[in-house]
């Protein structure tokens, strides 16, 4: 399965030629590295074209681009990275929840405790409130 089809390829062959030409116009060396990207434009579209057509094209020798087209192929699947995933952890960066406890006496006097421990002491503190009987 290609992913462009001839006439695609086409197009896309000429607007990476262009690309080579701005990238040589650009660059400060002469014998300057060709950047990762254009190679892998112009290694997917040998997967359509004939690999000496776009070599010739793009100013490249044949046997480069067969050789990134054969190690691209030769590289084993990576594992998807992590940040692939659809899963998002959220970490809570507010405090713990609270609980609150409010309690009203017969005579309307009211208390309220707020607190965040699992388990306070509440007994001694409502006895007192409350007045033991």
């Amino acid at each position: 399965m290609s992913l462009f089809s001839a006439a695609q390829a086409e197009e896309a062959l000429s607007h990476l030629t262009h690309q080579f030409t701005q990238w040589r116009q650009s660059r400060t060396t002469p014998r300057g590295r060709i950047p990762k990207s254009l190679w892998a434009q112009a290694v997917t579209l040998t997967h359509v074209l004939p690999c000496t057509r776009v070599a010739k094209q793009l100013g490249l020798t044949p046997q480069a681009l067969k050789r990134r087209r054969e190690a691209l192929r030769s590289r084993p699947s990576l594992p998807p990275s992590p940040q692939a995933s659809p899963f998002v952890e959220v970490v809570a960066a507010w405090p713990m929840p609270t609980t609150e406890v409010e309690v009203r006496r017969p005579d309307g006097t009211r208390f309220r405790i707020t607190y965040r421990d699992a388990a306070p002491a509440l007994v001694p503190l409502l006895q007192t409130f409350l007045g033991a009987r």
